[in-house]
């Protein structure tokens, strides 16, 4: 079934993108949501009954779209690739075919051989970068969080459709064995009971800093010498992506570096700049081409416009984003691989971090590495000697 959708007024080709990528969220019978060419509707597809999926796509639209307020994007540092071949296509299934990446369910990719040697790599010099320019601490934190501390951080207000919640049956022997019995050599998981499950009390962590500011409640960072604190970790992280799940573009399950600043507003200014400075160095070394922009995170539909104007009013957010295959016109798509984030006081009054007698101010500095993997390969082909020397010994070694 096929039918259109007048929007509340007309949108950009930005704001018409990010409709169509949330639009995943709006009804479960939805197949595609298309705005049209002039941007003044959309059209449906879907496999469920109109009268039930319209009235849910209106909703959708009018809180995505209805208060809306633009802000022009600004591009802060442009790389060009120097590198004159041509960018390689269909590069995920390239790394299948070659056994480099291993398809192992939605979202969940594992790596091998060169890819598997470039992520390494490409990790062990964002975490030098942390350690030897920023004096950075290095720490190490776990896949779960309890649900209770995203609660706290807003998560469940910003970015309610991203969260994985992890379950277990409850402690109740009849739950159990009733859960058991219907498992007993069924074809697939079968949840006889839902209720068995409970309040889950732990969520798969979206995001590697919030242990950070989690491990300092109550303290203060800084001191003397110094007007902040900065740590390193990386770690796997969760973002639930519905039917926008692709290969290593969107991963369910992927891993985030990130160098995280913590300090007086000035300190977490000044260090955000500087690790600017130092990736756009380290990309220019890498040979990729990079645009580093303003932008903004992808915000549940009912929140994006205020917060999508509050972040893009601030600066609060820049990613990095690589140049990778060609879409269907031919032109270079672009994908955000990295970001450096200001988080302003939020998380130390949250927390009780302060800094200089003040709720502390929180930054941090932040790379996707499977994205990097996609644009690399991208970028510089799979022949060894397409690739700049810095990249090429650890890669193909």
């Amino acid at each position: 079934m096929t039918f259109t959708i007048p929007l509340p007024k007309k949108i950009d080709d930005d704001l018409a993108a990010e409709v169509e990528k949330q639009a995943v969220y709006a009804a479960p019978r939805l197949t595609r949501v298309r705005v049209t060419d002039d941007r003044t509707a959309v059209e449906i597809d879907s496999d469920g009954d109109e009268a039930e999926v319209r009235p849910k796509v209106e909703r959708y639209l009018s809180a995505m779209v209805g208060r809306y307020r633009k802000i022009p994007g600004k591009v802060i540092h442009t790389v060009e690739r120097q590198d004159d071949g041509p960018l390689e296509t269909d590069v995920y299934a390239k790394l299948l075919d070659r056994g480099w990446a291993i398809e192992l369910g939605m979202g969940q990719v594992g790596l091998a051989g060169p890819a598997l040697a470039l992520a390494r790599h490409l990790d062990e010099q964002w975490r030098r970068l942390g350690i030897d320019q920023f004096s950075a601490a290095e720490q190490n934190y776990p896949a779960l969080i309890d649900a209770d501390i995203l609660r706290r951080c807003g998560y469940y207000t910003s970015f309610p459709h991203a969260v994985s919640f992890i379950v277990h049956l409850s402690e109740d022997f009849d739950l159990i064995e009733e859960f058991r019995e219907a498992n007993d050599g069924a074809a697939e998981l079968v949840v006889p009971n839902p209720h068995a499950f409970g309040t889950p009390k732990v969520c798969a962590k979206p995001a590697t800093c919030y242990h950070c500011y989690q491990g300092l409640e109550g303290r203060t960072v800084g001191g003397d010498d110094s007007d902040g604190s900065v740590f390193t970790a990386v770690g796997k992280c969760f973002r639930y992506e519905s039917k926008n799940t692709v290969g290593l573009d969107r991963l369910w399950d992927f891993t985030m570096r990130e160098i995280i600043f913590v300090g007086t507003e000035s300190f977490v200014n000044d260090n955000r700049e500087r690790s600017m400075a130092k990736v756009v160095d380290q990309l220019r070394q890498w040979d990729v081409d990079c645009e580093i922009e303003t932008a903004n995170d992808p915000f549940f539909a009912s929140m994006y416009a205020s917060k999508t104007f509050w972040q893009m009013r601030g600066d609060l957010k820049y990613e990095m984003r690589l140049a990778i295959e060609p879409g269907a016109d031919g032109q270079a798509r672009r994908i955000a691989a990295g970001s450096f984030n200001l988080h302003e006081n939020f998380f130390g009054q949250t927390f009780s971090i302060t800094a200089g007698n003040e709720p502390a101010f929180t930054g941090c500095t932040a790379f996707g590495i499977e994205r990097w993997v996609l644009a690399m390969f991208t970028q510089h082909g799979f022949e060894p000697r397409r690739w700049p020397d810095s990249l090429r010994g650890g890669v193909f070694a």
